[in-house]
Parts: structure tokens; sequence; C-alpha cells
């Protein structure tokens, strides 16, 4: 019976996807670096090279040079996720739902949660550090406030554009992760299709593209839609759980312990207990009733690559707005 196969329907989750594929481009090691944060309070970070102008000259010499490399330390910020549900065995004892269907469903529903958080929370972070600099201002489109608008008459070029946006800005274009707002997945699929046999051939422009699409985006009032692009190896997404999860604790009634979340893709903590509630409400005699409390929770990170000074360098990650008008 799937008659209510739509209440838990999931969605497009484009970006939090984008940031877990790129992880290993940008962090190899990633599983390992996260593991040194031995506790939650435990400091880890990257250490990086900054960028380095170095004095050049038109004439040989014998006065050694003083330009030295600069490094510096990358320092993830962590956030916490957590969510839970109670299952009450004696709820099924005369009921139409079985108690395995009602946990698949809760099971289903907090994994549901904890995509639609993390794909907003990657968009944040795409928002937040999309490029302060880019070279490319005014050719072809306007930036304002750090996003480029696309004028209708030109969204039928806008990938082509993107490429050479990129490499005006000292990036490679060889392969371009693009998450867009649901609706550009329409209009790719339009120009995608616009081959040899028809009277414009629009297929040239989409060799590079890793797309994905997020129903967590959504386009500025009279725009069709937003887009975030950024090269193959510029985002990364780091998890980390903690050590009684990791050491498989229990003290009777309460256990702490890891589980794979399919859907997620990556282990998270399952804090399970059991004890005795109050079911009156629902029905007679349930005054004390077994219960079943399941709490997960895991610690996340989303980064990019490093820019020693945003207002000074092109970043890697570029907005650009596509109007109606």
């Amino acid at each position: 019976m799937n008659l209510d196969a739509a209440e838990n329907r999931l969605s497009n989750y484009g970006a939090l996807e984008t940031f877990i594929k790129d992880t290993p481009n940008l962090l190899p090691g990633a599983a390992e670096f996260a593991g040194q944060r031995k506790t939650e309070d435990r400091t880890v970070s990257y250490a990086v090279m900054a960028r380095t102008t170095l004095a050049s000259g038109t004439a040989r010499t014998c006065t050694a040079s003083t330009d030295q490399g600069t490094s510096a330390y990358v320092t993830p910020s962590w956030s916490t996720y957590y969510n839970e549900f109670m299952t009450v065995p004696a709820e099924h004892a005369n009921n139409y739902i079985s108690y395995q269907r009602n946990f698949n469903h809760l099971a289903t529903s907090l994994e549901r949660d904890a995509l639609s958080d993390l794909d907003t929370a990657a968009i944040s972070h795409l928002n937040t550090y999309k490029s302060q600099v880019n070279a490319s201002d005014g050719n072809p489109y306007t930036v304002t406030s750090n996003v480029m608008i696309v004028p209708s008459a030109n969204i039928d070029e806008v990938f082509n554009e993107l490429q050479a946006i990129l490499k005006a800005n000292s990036l490679p274009a060889d392969s371009i992760n693009v998450i867009g707002s649901v609706r550009t997945s329409a209009l790719v699929n339009k120009y995608i299709n616009q081959g040899v046999a028809n009277s414009t051939n629009y297929q040239y422009q989409f060799g590079p593209y890793n797309f994905a699409y997020s129903n967590q985006i959504t386009a500025p009032t009279g725009y069709r839609d937003t887009i975030y692009a950024a090269p193959s190896g510029s985002l990364g997404f780091l998890n980390w759980v903690g050590p009684d999860f990791k050491a498989n604790r229990s003290n009777g009634d309460k256990s702490w312990t890891t589980e794979m979340m399919p859907r997620l893709g990556f282990d998270v903590e399952l804090l399970y207990q059991n004890g005795c509630t109050d079911k009156s409400a629902i029905w007679s005699g349930g005054e004390a009733s077994y219960y079943e409390s399941w709490g997960f929770s895991f610690d996340y990170s989303f980064v990019s690559s490093y820019n020693s000074a945003p207002t000074t360098y092109a970043g890697v990650i570029y907005r650009a707005d596509l109007s109606k008008t």
C-alpha cells in the first residue's frame, strides 16, 4: 500500500550532494582529519600556504632575497545537528500500523529533515563565501552585491559565458560544479537538447558542467533562477561523531553507538534509551507504557578553498541571478 507515499517525499538536495562529492578533491583524507578531533573542544586545523608575490627585477644581483613564503591555519567551524523520535511498542498491539512501519516512517522523516537542513546550510556557505572580487564585472554581466545579474535576453548563453568568467578570474574551467534552483533544470534541458538538427545549436556550452539542483535555493522576486558555480575541487564537507558513540558505551537503559544513515551517506551518533511514559491520552491503560527514544546527532562543517585576501583576490564561488526581464 502506497497511499501515504507522498507524505514522506524527498526533495532535491543538490548543494549538499555537491559538497560531499567534491570533498575528496579539496580535502583528501577528510575522514582522517576529522578523526583528529578527539573531543568537541579540541581544535583541528589545516595548514595552508598564502598567496605570495615575489619582487622581480630587471638586473641580476648578489643581494640575497628576503621574500619568504607565508603559511596560515584554516580551522573548520563546526555545528551540531540533533533530532530524535520516540516509539511506543504497545501502541501497535491493536493498530493497523505495525511497529516497523512506524519506525521506518519516522526514520525517513528524520533523514528528510536532516537533508533539508544540511542543504540549507550548504547554500548559506555558498552565499556567504561567494567571490567579493570579479574580474569580469560588466563584461558580460553587471555585478551587484557580489551577484552577477543576467538579463533575460542573455540567458541562452549564460553557461557559455560562465566558463569565460571563471577563466577571467584565473580559475580552471574544465570541470565546474553548478548548483541551481530547481527551475534551472528546465533551462539546461531546453538548451542541451538544442543540437545540430536545430536552427541554433546550444550543446557546445554544456561540456564541463556538473549540474545539481536544490529546492532550498529560492530565486529573488523578479528572477527565474539562481545559480552558484565553483570549479571542481573547491568545496568540501566534514562530519564527526563523538568518542562515547565510537566506543559503543552502554549503561543498561541507554546506549551510545554509531549508525549509517543511507540517505545522508555517512555515520551519525545514535543515543538509544528506553523507559516508562504516560500514554493514557492515547489509550486506556497506557499510564505506564514502555517507550524507546532514538536520538541522532553529528557535528559537521562546510568548507571551501582558502583565500588569503577575499577583498583583494577573486574567490572560487560565483553567484548569478537570471532575470525574467
